[in-house]
């Protein structure tokens, strides 16, 4: 009967708790509370389906608080100090651990300790999961965008970068991998042993990564500044891993050369997983792929298999600088991570083509994204997300290729070398930090001396394709409609690349020289838009005179146009099998 009683007591107490704490948070935290450091100790045995850890956090307090909120999903917490002070923790709002004080913490610095129990799913890839291959499982993390809250109590959003300090206790015949290098092994009792990492610098919560199991290990040489490079796959098929140790070698000094920054992050591991939500994950250190995706099994076709993974690698090694260096400070501006990501990887991969075959993918991928943005299934490239359900579709393709294409189109309109400059001053002043569209703008503004924060914003906030008709007369080229400001850069026969924001206002460029022979109305195929063609301009279109991307994004006008011009029929004989596809209308060919 006592303990009875004693148990009708702890409950009726925990529910008084659970009635005068605050509610939680909708989806942000509040910013009352900064997180400087993040600690984590977990023991993690890939035969279970749960894990202990402790969630060690340093914090800066900015006001009196009787209750500190911390992101957590899935996580039983077991007991909690707030500067070395007993408090009570208790989940909360599914999404939040809910920290209660006795008495107010105060204004300053303090430390956040819990110890908490989470669990190893096995059917959702998700946060902490685990997976059987062969006769053995594994533990592998799946935390982007908000599911880092499932492996440890922690501030969840890019917002908030801070280092990050991993211990893991495994069985001695596993092995243990993060974002850190690894720094030591010390056996424990019961046939454990403690694998202590490096403390990280600054990254956001989503792309902190660990990997728990029996690997094997594929040493690749160093690449770039002398980067030490790993690929890490299930037991026994570490040999298939030579190609994208091999693509870390190719791909990574171009990276470092463009950005004019050394790889930010210590070591590079590549982590081959069997079931991933992604295609691959960019966490730094610890990029994470699929196995099909990363790793040349016997009876690939090796050229074509490693020119994919280059390409992969190109994306996600991009993603080091921007995305994990310098982090977008919302979800609403991830494009400047994905769209980043998306844009790097095709001027990277566009070294190993010919001068003349140059953009012809990034072409190709805009086409496809302007097919979607022309149709019900269109959508801002910036959204704000308020929600855990808003969060599914933070990754829209329109994020990855029209935010890529928006790169494209300013560095034609503000020049290739700007835009470099720009980003240089752009990666260098916000590195392991945050920014904004706004920030970016500023960087490209002073470096080309054009504020491109009107087109930007109207390409990143509205949705569909422009289309415009052009004439000259008079040497003054008349571009109609234009309800946005736009970039548009014509030239033509004797007249060199002439770019201008055309708008409802300024809807003229002015050629000075008199109206040439023929015209081309999207120089260089950079511009995010389409042209309707008189069959006049089409009869005197030079198409010898053309880029491969132009000649190709000629033929995806005409067909946007349902025109069946001899022009069109007579690309059906250009050299280019991009180009001969495109006319013959076969878009089942992806990249």
């Amino acid at each position: 009967m006592k303990a009875v009683y004693r148990a009708v007591t702890v409950a009726l107490f925990a529910s008084s708790i659970t009635h005068a704490l605050p509610p939680a948070p909708a989806f942000l935290l509040p910013g009352d509370v900064i997180p400087l450091k993040h600690t984590i100790e977990m023991t993690i045995d890939p035969d279970r389906d749960t894990f202990t850890g402790r969630a060690t956090i340093e914090v800066e307090i900015r006001k009196p608080l009787n209750v500190i909120w911390l992101n957590a999903k899935d996580i039983v917490p077991l007991e909690a100090t707030v500067g070395g002070k007993k408090a009570h923790a208790e989940a909360a709002g599914d999404e939040f651990i809910a920290i209660e004080l006795d008495s107010p913490v105060q204004p300053g610095r303090t430390t956040i300790d819990l110890r908490y129990r989470g669990k190893l799913d096995e059917k959702a890839i998700v946060g902490p999961y685990r997976k059987k291959t062969g006769d053995d499982w594994y533990v592998f993390t799946s935390f982007t965008p908000i599911d880092a809250r499932r492996a440890f109590p922690c501030f969840d959003e890019p917002r908030f970068k801070t280092a990050w300090k991993m211990t893991i206790h495994v069985k001695r015949a596993d092995k243990a991998f993060a974002n850190g290098r690894m720094l030591r092994e010390v056996d424990e009792a019961g046939g454990m042993k403690a694998v202590e990492f490096a403390e990280t610098k600054p990254l956001p919560a989503e792309v902190v990564a660990f990997a728990v199991g029996p690997f094997d290990i594929f040493d690749g040489a160093p690449a770039g500044h002398g980067t030490p490079i790993r690929v890490i796959t299930a037991k026994g098929h570490a040999a298939e891993g030579k190609t994208a140790a091999q693509a870390s070698v190719d791909v990574l000094p171009r990276l470092e050369a463009y950005t004019g920054i050394p790889y930010p992050f210590g070591k590079l591991d590549h982590l081959a997983v069997p079931e991933f939500p992604f295609g691959a994950t960019e966490n730094p250190g610890l990029i994470v792929y699929k196995n099909q995706a990363l790793l040349a099994a016997p009876g690939d076709d090796l050229t074509a298999k490693a020119r994919a993974i280059r390409s992969l690698q190109a994306h996600e090694v991009g993603h080091q600088w921007f995305g994990d260096l310098v982090t977008q400070a919302s979800w609403d501006d991830v494009w400047l991570s994905e769209g980043f990501a998306t844009w790097i990887a095709a001027k990277m991969m566009d070294q190993e083509q010919p001068v003349a075959r140059k953009r012809l993918n990034a072409v190709a991928a805009r086409e496809r994204i302007m097919t979607m943005d022309e149709s019900a299934r269109t959508r801002p490239i910036r959204l704000a997300m308020n929600s855990r359900h808003d969060t599914e579709n933070v990754y829209s393709q329109f994020v990855y290729q029209k935010g890529a294409a928006l790169l494209t189109m300013l560095e034609g309109w503000l020049g290739e070398d700007r835009v470099h400059d720009g980003l240089r001053a752009y990666l260098k002043k916000f590195s392991f930090s945050n920014a904004t569209t706004a920030d970016l703008e500023a960087s490209l503004r002073a470096a080309a001396g054009v504020d491109p924060a009107p087109v930007m914003d109207a390409f990143l906030n509205h949705t569909g394709v422009p289309s415009i008709h052009g004439e000259c007369m008079d040497g003054v080229v008349k571009i109609q409609p234009a309800a946005l400001p736009m970039p548009v850069c014509i030239r033509g026969d004797g007249v060199t690349p002439t770019c201008s924001v055309v708008d409802a206002q300024h809807p003229a460029i002015a050629l000075h020289r008199g109206c040439p022979s023929w015209i081309e109305f999207n120089s260089g195929a950079t511009g995010y838009y389409r042209t309707e063609w008189t069959p006049a301009q089409l009869n005197a279109l030079d198409l010898s005179q053309l880029s491969a991307a132009e000649r190709l994004m000629l033929v995806y006008d005409l067909r946007a146009a349902h025109s069946d011009s001899a022009l069109l029929k007579k690309l059906a004989a250009d050299p280019e099998p991009e180009i001969v596809r495109a006319v013959a209308g076969d878009e089942r060919r992806k990249q």
